[in-house]
């Protein structure tokens, strides 16, 4: 693959997560895929995470389905682990980063710092000058009306109190106005940010989440069938809504998520009983992210039944969405603003009123007895989903790394 960047001029990223690592939720998913299309194309890449297993970094990214690579060096670094007190792992983390960023900036030339984090930008930011780095925040979500709102989505928390509110915004306006980049997943969480912190428009960039679109290639020899879920299965993301509407729906269900050590999956399985139609499911769990790809290439249908929340309608860029239409498995999904700035209704998906399980259960029974149809929403979706691939991701954030470092 041709370099983007000769030997003399390759960019170094410092991309510090406090994650463990591996781990099977969604933002380390695209965080190793976003930091590996990186290093592809000819950027160094140290991503810093905390180190919680004594797996090599081989065995760590064939988790992922996915190979190292000379440009991207994962560090693992030392934290107290230390069983039911974050806060002891969460400040050993920030030392230990601390401590590893400033041996990076006196040793290493590095080019920019890639963050998600809001503690850590705010330490770094005054930095900016004296070390000669950029600073690129990506924002998932507005972290001050998540605090407003968590006990909506995760009714076991409580709002956060008013001055912790007042410190997160105060916090986010700082990060945001002092970054050399904003990038967000969609287009309504830049128009969020642009209106509350009043953020010149050039400087929030929009770049959806991705997929692998060669390992999640269509196998035209495979016969495909039912519908799938994929995904983590906590309230707030609407496979109650996806299991009422099996009592309506001419197929079978696969759903695959859920962890172990969380009860969302028994409470599924339990709803499903109480309603009489456990018989058409089937609860698979977590699966490793390489071996998704396989479940959804025999999958007629792929379901998103996102409820109308907060966290849904504004925030969300599903890599399932995107692997889903790259397997040229069809998607049928909650009509919400993030979903309709990648989905066309009755071009590359069909969409139904969030939490209505008749509404679901009509466009999958339309879908599964439509070949027509079927055949021209996945033709149209495997189109569309070659813009969606990690590389171009990573192209687009190649371009504004060299835009701001001239």
């Amino acid at each position: 693959m041709m370099k983007i960047f000769s030997e003399h001029t390759k960019k170094t990223i410092v991309y510090p997560i406090n994650i463990r690592f591996p781990m099977e939720r969604a933002n380390s998913i695209q965080i190793i895929h976003t930091c590996r299309a990186l290093a592809q194309c000819g950027v160094k890449v140290y991503l810093l995470v905390r180190r919680s297993c004594s797996l090599s970094d081989k065995q760590i990214l064939a988790f992922y389905g996915i190979t190292p690579h000379n440009n991207l060096i994962i560090k693992r670094l030392w934290v107290i682990n230390y069983d039911g007190h974050p806060f002891i792992w969460n400040k050993s983390y920030y030392v230990c980063v601390l401590i590893y960023i400033t041996y990076l900036l006196f040793i290493k030339k590095v080019d920019c710092f890639f963050l998600r984090d809001l503690a850590l930008a705010r330490v770094l930011i005054p930095f900016k000058n004296l070390f000669n780095f950029k600073l690129f925040y990506e924002s998932h979500i507005v972290s001050y009306l998540m605090a407003q709102r968590q006990h909506l989505l995760f009714p076991a928390t409580e709002p956060a109190n008013s001055k912790k509110v007042s410190r997160i915004k105060q916090r986010e306006s700082y990060i945001f106005n002092h970054s050399d980049i904003v990038i967000t997943i969609t287009r309504r969480l830049k128009e969020k940010i642009k209106e509350i912190f009043i953020i010149p428009d050039e400087k929030i960039q929009v770049i959806a989440d991705g997929v692998d679109t060669e390992s999640f290639k269509p196998d035209k020899n495979v016969k495909r069938e039912g519908i799938i879920y994929i995904g983590q299965v906590y309230p707030w993301k609407g496979v109650d809504t996806l299991i009422e509407a099996m009592k309506y729906i001419n197929t079978t269900l696969k759903v695959i998520g859920g962890i172990p050590f969380e009860d969302d999956l028994e409470r599924l399985k339990n709803k499903a009983r109480q309603i009489g139609i456990a018989d058409k499911i089937s609860f698979l769990g977590f699966i490793k992210p390489k071996d998704v790809a396989s479940h959804l290439k025999t999958a007629k249908i792929s379901v998103i039944p996102l409820p109308d929340n907060v966290m849904a309608r504004d925030y969300t860029s599903p890599l399932k969405l995107f692997e889903s239409m790259s397997s040229g498995t069809a998607v049928v999904a909650s009509d919400l603003p993030s979903i309709r700035e990648i989905i066309s209704d009755g071009v590359n998906g069909l969409l139904y009123p969030p939490a209505d399980p008749i509404a679901l259960a009509e466009a999958v029974n339309k879908l599964d007895s439509d070949d027509a149809l079927l055949n021209k929403i996945t033709a149209n979706a495997l189109k569309d989903a070659t813009q969606y691939s990690w590389k171009n991701r990573a192209d687009r954030i190649i371009k504004l790394i060299n835009l701001v470092c001239e």
